[in-house]
């Protein structure tokens, strides 16, 4: 049986794929009454080596994921992201953000992180907790860097 596709060309270089067969839901999360919740992304990710990587994000699992509220991709996303974190909460915790962002976590990592998580903070006042995640050379290592 082949799954129902939808396609949706949203600008010239995003396109989404929906698959519309009916699935039961098996997380432990809830829908809004008004939005659905992101419970999986799966990420094709273009190595250096030019071999892909696939990378599937889980949200309902206890990773730490919980709460996430967004994705960044590039140096702009963490330029816009750092300039928010230095408005609301002081360029001391923006630095640690982009310098997580633009070095290796080890010196002999073979690349600089790739995305960066973010979850909300706890209470307004408290600062998000932000993941660096693919850049390490071992991917049996599940855990992301914490960097706030």
């Amino acid at each position: 049986m082949s799954a129902l596709k939808e396609e949706k060309i949203i600008s010239s270089d995003i396109k989404l794929i929906y698959d519309l067969t009916e699935k039961p839901n098996h997380t432990q999360l809830k829908a809004h009454e008004d939005r659905a919740v992101i419970a999986k992304l799966r990420a094709d990710l273009v190595l250096p080596t030019d071999k892909i990587l696939t990378v599937d994000i889980d949200f309902d699992t206890t990773s730490g994921y919980h709460g996430n509220t967004m994705l960044i991709m590039d140096d702009y996303g963490v330029e816009m992201f750092t300039a928010a974190i230095a408005a609301k909460h002081g360029q001391e915790h923006a630095d640690r953000i982009l310098n997580a962002w633009n070095n290796k976590k080890n010196i002999d990592d073979p690349r600089k992180p790739t995305y960066m998580l973010v979850q909300k903070p706890s209470t307004p006042s408290d600062l998000p907790n932000v993941f660096v995640a693919c850049g390490d050379r071992d991917h049996k290592d599940i855990k992301a860097q914490r960097v706030s």
